[in-house]
């Protein structure tokens, strides 16, 4: 699975997040709504394709806003399966007790862009911090864990990649994903040799590699 190289995982979106990212693929789980999974049916899904499934990827939205999210974590683990969180770096106490408790086995952290333009996602006028302070936290754990950031036209300039991974110097992994338009989005990827251009120059200071390029590199 793409999400998580290495691991056939399933995933689980919970709802609710506090980010207003422009590009946003996933704009109908900003906030809670009728319907969902119940958790008999994850578990029933689960075991019933226990033989081939390894892993559950916990996405959103931002499952750190979930107040239940320590609690369905551990949960999994009961079920003998590895997981991997997807989040936005917002919540610093949040990520420290998932890593104390062990609750998952790797943390993939979107990285949205350089710390003056987190100001036009969120109205915390710490977010970078907070999202500085998680970099930290997952760089001094022993946990697997990916940095990523979108490169999103008016939004992320490629020139500004390197800034940005040199404040993920010491990461394990950092991804470059190209941007590719939802339904109204008019803004045009930029070009696959932009990316790989900068993954080359992000990777004087982490392992860097572009992905969703429109011809994979091997």
């Amino acid at each position: 699975m793409r999400e998580w190289p290495g691991h056939v995982a399933t995933s689980l979106r919970l709802w609710g997040c506090s980010f207003r990212c422009p590009y946003c693929s996933s704009i109908d789980l900003r906030e809670p709504a009728d319907g969902g999974v119940a958790w008999n049916d994850v578990v029933a899904h689960l075991l019933l394709h226990r033989d081939m499934i390894d892993g559950v990827v916990v996405t959103g939205g931002e499952p750190t806003e979930d107040p239940d999210l320590p609690s369905l974590l551990a949960a999994l683990k009961d079920l003998d399966v590895d997981v991997r969180l997807d989040t936005n770096g917002s919540r610093p106490d949040v990520l420290a007790y998932l890593l104390a408790e062990a609750l998952c086995d790797s943390v993939a952290l979107d990285v949205k862009a350089v710390p003056a333009r987190y100001r036009e996602l969120s109205d915390e006028r710490d977010m970078a911090a907070r999202v500085s302070e998680c970099v930290d936290m997952l760089i001094a754990s022993d946990i697997e864990h990916e940095f990523r950031t979108t490169v999103v036209p008016g939004f992320v300039d490629p020139e500004e990649l390197p800034r940005i991974a040199r404040a993920l110097r010491g990461g394990r992994l950092y991804i470059l994903q190209q941007y590719h338009p939802m339904p109204g989005q008019d803004a045009a990827p930029f070009p696959d040799d932009v990316l790989r251009q900068a993954a080359r120059a992000c990777s004087r200071f982490l392992p860097t590699s572009p992905r969703g390029l429109t011809i994979e590199d091997d």
